[in-house]
């Protein structure tokens, strides 16, 4: 439930906070100059790499 600035309530969706979440690790991510660019493949090194990194835990 949010709380609006003149006083009445409005239901948000889970889908709603998850495009939230989204957009606001996207605006921090290009602040941070770690964006990927449109495109970009990766290695099968990195690749190999982050799939033992998600294998282990």
């Amino acid at each position: 439930m949010e709380h609006r600035a003149d006083g009445k309530k409005r239901t948000v969706t889970k889908e709603a906070v998850k495009r939230f979440a989204a957009r606001s690790a996207k605006a921090s991510a290009q602040l941070e100059r770690r964006d990927v660019p449109a495109g970009y493949v990766r290695s099968a090194n990195v690749e190999a790499i982050l799939a033992a990194r998600r294998a282990q835990g």
